[in-house]
C-alpha cells in the first residue's frame, strides 16, 4: 500500500531528514536578505539543529524507541520551524540545550544508586542556565521525580543535586569578594520577580490553535501509553512516561508564563518530539499511519498561517 511506503519513508529516510534540515535553514535565512551578519539568528539556528541531532543521539545511546527512526529530530525541527518567533530565540535555545543535556545525565542514572555525579551535573546545568533564564530552577523538582522514577533517588543523590547550586554561587561570591564588588553576586542571585512572573494566558489565535492540536495529540498519546502500550520494555515505558510528565509540567508553566512562551515552547518540544516519534513509528495500524500524515499536514498549514500573519 502507498500509505505504508510513505509512512516508512517518513519514519526512517535519512534523505527526508536532510530535506527537512535544508528547508528549516532556508526558512530561517530567507528573511535575512542582506543581513547575513545576524549572529543572533545564526546562533539560534545552530543550537536548534544541534538539539534535534542530540535527540537522535539520546535515542541511539539509550534505545528509547525500538527500531530505527529519525522522527524525534524530524518532529522537533517541524515544531520549531513552523513558528518564526523561534528564529532569533537564543536565550530559549540555550535553556533548551541545558534541559536536554540534563536528560542525558538522568537516563545515564537508571537503576544506579551511585548517581551523585550525574545529579551534580544536572544541578550545575540548571543553575548555570538560570543565570541566563531564572525559571530553569523550577526543573529541580522535576528531575528529583525523574531520579525517583528511574530508581536511583536517595539522600546522597538529593544533596548532590543541591551541591551544584552551592558550588556556582560560592564561586560567584568568591569572585565578587576578589573584585571588591558585592553587586556582582546580588545581580546574579535568582531574581524572584522574573522567576515567579505569572500572568493570565495571552496568546494570539494561531498559537491557541497550535496548542489545541498539540494538546489533543498529547492526550491521545497518553491514552495509548498508559492503557494499551504494555508490550514495550520496562525501560521504554518508564522513559516515555517521564517524557509525558515533563510535557505536562512544562505546559503548565507555558500557560502561566506566556511572557516566556518562546523559551517554554522550545523546551516543551523536546519531550513532545520523543512522544510523537514513538507513537507514530511503532505502529503498523492504518489509522496511525493516516493520523501521522494528517498531523504533519496540519502542522504545515499552521506554519503557512504564521507566515501569512507576518
Amino acid at each position: 500500500m502507498i500509505i505504508e511506503k510513505i509512512h516508512k519513508q517518513l519514519v526512517s529516510s535519512r534523505l527526508l531528514l536532510c530535506v527537512i534540515i535544508l528547508a528549516f535553514i532556508v526558512l530561517r535565512l530567507y528573511p535575512l536578505e542582506d543581513n547575513w551578519d545576524n549572529l543572533l539568528l545564526w546562533s539560534s539556528l545552530s543550537l536548534q539543529i544541534g538539539i534535534a541531532f542530540f535527540l537522535l543521539y539520546l535515542n541511539h545511546k539509550f534505545s528509547i524507541i525500538q527500531g530505527y527512526t529519525l522522527l524525534p529530530a524530524f518532529f522537533y525541527l517541524l515544531f520549531v520551524g513552523i513558528n518564526p518567533v523561534f528564529s532569533d530565540e537564543l536565550k530559549g535555545s540555550i535553556a533548551a540545550l541545558c534541559f536536554i543535556l540534563c536528560y542525558y545525565f538522568l537516563f545515564d542514572s537508571y537503576q544506579n544508586p551511585e548517581s551523585q555525579v550525574n545529579a551534580l551535573n544536572i544541578s550545575l546545568l540548571l543553575v548555570l542556565g538560570s543565570l541566563l533564564w531564572t525559571p530553569l530552577l523550577f526543573f529541580f523538582p522535576l528531575f528529583w521525580i525523574g531520579f525517583r522514577q528511574f530508581q536511583c533517588f536517595n539522600t546522597r543523590v538529593f544533596f548532590s543535586s543541591l551541591t551544584g547550586f552551592i558550588i556556582v554561587y560560592l564561586f560567584i561570591f568568591t569572585y565578587s569578594v576578589f573584585k571588591g564588588e558585592k553587586d556582582i553576586i546580588l545581580y546574579l542571585l535568582p531574581q524572584l520577580d522574573s522567576m515567579f512572573f505569572f500572568q493570565k494566558p495571552d496568546l494570539p489565535l494561531i498559537d491557541w490553535i497550535t496548542c489545541g492540536l498539540l494538546l489533543l495529540t498529547y492526550f491521545i498519546i497518553g491514552i495509548y501509553l498508559f492503557l494499551f502500550d504494555i508490550s514495550e520494555r520496562l525501560w521504554t515505558i518508564t522513559t516515555l512516561r517521564y517524557f509525558y510528565l515533563s510535557s505536562f509540567f512544562i505546559f503548565i508553566f507555558f500557560l502561566l508564563q506566556t511572557g516566556y512562551k518562546s523559551t517554554w515552547g522550545l523546551i516543551s518540544y523536546i519531550p513532545l518530539a520523543f512522544l510523537c516519534g514513538h507513537s507514530f513509528s511503532s505502529s503498523n495500524k492504518r489509522i496511525i499511519q493516516y493520523s501521522f500524515i494528517l498531523f504533519i499536514v496540519f502542522l504545515i498549514v499552521i506554519g503557512v498561517a504564521h507566515k501569512i500573519n507576518l
